[in-house]
């Protein structure tokens, strides 16, 4: 919608790129100095740069999920300091799996990718139904934010993750 656009930060080109610590400093930035988007969406592009570079599974690419892992830390105190303790819901997924050097075949490598969603409102306990896609967490997006999900999308939000099955309230 217009003018409901907050703010965005990136590096620039394709190939551009900066560390995790750096995506997670800026964003503790922004919430202490008082920003409370409806929407918050981080990439931390490590795992997925490693994983081009020198391999999924190499001891690289370990090494970057563990400095993701650290700046999803780093996230999540940010967010309770400025939104209260699970006072906000998280997805936290990836934009493809890979194998080797290389990622977009029918391999379920490939194709799996993790799906987690966490907070106010999420079902407790137990696995999702196989079979997340990536074009689903864009319409998991939209449905928490009460909006419509476009009929043309492929994408369908994952109501299994959460506890009530109708759109939350539209956002303000």
């Amino acid at each position: 919608m217009p003018g409901t656009f907050d703010h965005a930060q990136a590096p620039g080109g394709w190939w551009g790129r900066w560390s995790a610590e750096r995506t997670t400093r800026d964003l503790a930035r922004d919430l202490e100095g008082g920003a409370r988007p409806g929407l918050l969406f981080v990439h931390l592009g490590e795992p997925d740069f490693a994983g081009h570079l020198v391999g999924w599974g190499s001891g690289s690419y370990a090494r970057a999920v563990r400095r993701a892992d650290a700046a999803v830390a780093a996230v999540l105190g940010a967010a309770d300091r400025a939104f209260g303790r699970g006072a906000y819901t998280v997805i936290l997924t990836a934009d493809h799996g890979g194998h080797g050097r290389n990622h977009g075949s029918a391999d379920p490598r490939d194709r799996t990718i993790p799906w987690i969603a966490w907070g106010d409102g999420v079902a407790p306990g137990g696995p999702l139904p196989a079979g997340i896609r990536t074009m689903d967490t864009a319409a998991t997006a939209l449905w928490l934010l009460g909006l419509g999900v476009p009929a043309a999308w492929s994408g369908r939000p994952v109501l299994a993750a959460f506890e009530w099955t109708a759109a939350p309230d539209a956002a303000p």
